[in-house]
């Protein structure tokens, strides 16, 4: 990515999938608080807090799991607790359809394997719509694996092409598998991707030890 538009690129895509992320959280936020500003009745009063609390557990959860999978608190240096990386990812697997099974194991992750992984197991979440479904982390013998498994489980081409490291018509949705992807090929690893049958879809990132 030596073309500056091309960074500018993805970097706006980035922007523009957690900012798709945060718009339900956060209405929901502003219609809550517009709701106490104006209603009397109790009840509803009592539903807007509901509202509020949960709509500021989201924004948290999303932004926190963001500031280490995108941002710079999940530079390329040092590591990063694996049970950490878990509390992140459970935050968010708390807001989305899909259930998470960790089973990672505990200690220390190079900063980049944890990125690899948090950003794998976002996309992976939008490869199975349906409630009912399950994401899994787990370890391989050079890296780890990232399985999606539900009904309608399906790997878009567009995702497909983003961890291919092929940033024609990249979009938004895309955008944080082909940050996986970049920064597994800087560290001379790879991520292969493939649906295993009609529910399940399956992310394989091979990847050196730092």
């Amino acid at each position: 990515m030596s073309d500056p538009r091309d960074v500018v690129h993805i970097s706006s895509l980035l922007a523009s999938r957690l900012c798709h992320d945060l718009v339900n959280p956060v209405g929901a936020l502003n219609t809550g608080l517009e709701v106490l500003d104006e209603e009397q009745d109790q009840e509803m009063r009592d539903h807007a807090m509901n509202l509020i609390r949960e709509s500021t557990a989201k924004t948290v959860a999303l932004l926190t799991f963001a500031r280490t999978a995108f941002g710079a608190s999940g530079s390329w240096n040092g590591h990063i607790d694996a049970g950490e990386a878990k509390e992140l990812a459970l935050g968010y697997y708390r807001h989305v359809k899909a259930d998470l099974a960790w089973d990672m194991p505990p200690g220390p992750m190079d900063k980049p394997h944890a990125r690899i992984l948090l950003n794998l197991l976002l996309v992976a979440e939008r490869c199975v719509p349906r409630a009912g479904s399950t994401v899994t982390a787990a370890p391989s013998e050079a890296g780890f694996t990232v399985t999606a498994k539900g009904p309608r489980a399906k790997l878009g081409d567009d995702l497909a092409r983003a961890l291919a490291c092929d940033a024609a018509d990249l979009e938004a949705k895309a955008s944080p598998g082909y940050l996986a992807a970049l920064i597994a090929s800087a560290i001379g690893g790879a991520i292969d991707a493939r649906a295993a049958d009609e529910e399940t879809v399956v992310f394989t990132a091979t990847l050196p030890r730092q």
